[in-house]
């Protein structure tokens, strides 16, 4: 899926002098597709998009060997929109990843940047979008299952593999002058993955971070503050507790995932409950041309209730490239509920079904 350009005259203008064996990897995906929502705002839509199937983005990771089991490394990433060429983030080139970092063989890795918490690198994978579409991830990506939400100003620690199990460590600095906590981020995480049993468990706690909690719920008031199109919901604290695991069995690749969000401030609390579970099948003799994907989603927050039924098929014409069917239907039961899938516009009703026919390409 990516295509490494082994140094040469490019690593040398990059990485500047090299008196070690060096290399740039560039990488990126490509994903449009056309869109169908049954009920946007109280009607249908048709549209094209991106980045429904893989985030649109390119990046470079550059290597360094220093030699003694050392290495150097960074990378730079940054999102798009292919269907309009636009920066997803104006506001932010490398709005997904920027980070240098080194690393030994025996005692791990520390990176420093713009980093993404180990939500998402240790359990996001494992959810029910993976294989699927982003409106499969949790209401409203609260729980930061989806990469939308990477630490700013980060010191991150990451052991070494081993046998499969692998741990980190990470603190964000909210970098204001006589408060040290105001603005801080911190995450913890652990993984197991091999060829049959991946597991991931992770926590993420921000202070003084906002959520969309009227786009997502169309909750008028939260814990004592008024909410509106455009009004975010600021959390004293914020924090995000998550764990997934999957086992391949033959054909099968069963999956399970648990979010829990809580939102505080000085009002008191506010959770949000997710839980996932799917299967993901290979179609043709055990050889993963076509996958399919059946899954449901099951999430509780203030008196609501929502339901998500999700089916995903795909095409991989190569390893690279994939041809793909989705189709996600929810329903969201309460006071005042309307279904709102991830990444779409809410619907009028307490029922929303999208549809999505796509084609990705990595390198």
């Amino acid at each position: 899926m990516r295509t490494c350009l082994l140094v040469g005259g490019c690593a040398a203008i990059l990485a500047g002098p090299a008196w070690a064996q060096s290399s740039v990897t560039l990488y990126g995906s490509i994903d449009v597709g056309v869109d169908f929502v049954s009920n946007s705002q109280g009607k249908h839509l048709y549209q094209e998009s991106s980045g429904k199937r893989q985030p649109d983005r390119w990046g470079l990771l550059i290597k360094e060997d220093l030699g003694g089991g050392n290495s150097a490394f960074a990378r730079l990433e940054s999102g798009l929109l292919t269907n309009t060429g636009a920066q997803i983030n104006p506001t932010s080139f490398f709005n997904r990843n920027a980070y240098v970092g080194l690393e030994n063989d025996r005692f791990g890795s520390l990176s420093f940047g713009n980093i993404n918490d180990y939500i998402y690198q240790y359990v996001g994978r494992l959810n029910n979008s993976v294989p699927g579409i982003s409106s499969f991830y949790t209401p409203g990506n609260l729980d930061g299952l989806a990469n939308t939400h990477a630490l700013n100003n980060a010191v991150k620690y990451e052991s070494i593999n081993f046998h499969g199990f692998q741990l980190g460590a990470m603190n964000a600095f909210g970098n204001q002058a006589g408060d040290f906590s105001a603005g801080r981020q911190y995450s913890v995480g652990a993984q197991y993955s091999s060829g049959t049993v991946n597991f991931g468990i992770a926590y993420t706690m921000s202070h003084n971070r906002t959520a969309d909690i009227f786009g997502t719920f169309s909750l008028n008031s939260l814990l004592g503050q008024p909410l509106r199109q455009g009004t975010m919901f600021n959390a004293s604290r914020y924090s995000t507790l998550a764990a997934g695991a999957s086992v391949k069995i033959g054909i099968f690749t069963p999956h399970v995932t648990y979010s829990g969000v809580d939102l505080k401030n000085a009002q008191g609390s506010a959770k949000l409950n997710n839980y996932q579970a799917g299967v993901n099948t290979e179609l043709v003799g055990g050889l993963g041309f076509f996958i399919l994907g059946l899954s449901v989603d099951h999430s509780l927050f203030q008196g609501l209730t929502i339901n998500q039924y999700n089916l995903f098929l795909t095409d991989y014409l190569s390893k690279r490239t994939q041809v793909y069917a989705g189709v996600g239907l929810q329903h969201a039961s309460g006071p005042g509920a309307r279904a709102a899938q991830f990444g779409y516009q809410p619907s009028s009703t307490g029922s929303q079904t999208v549809a999505r026919i796509g084609l990705n390409h990595m390198f």
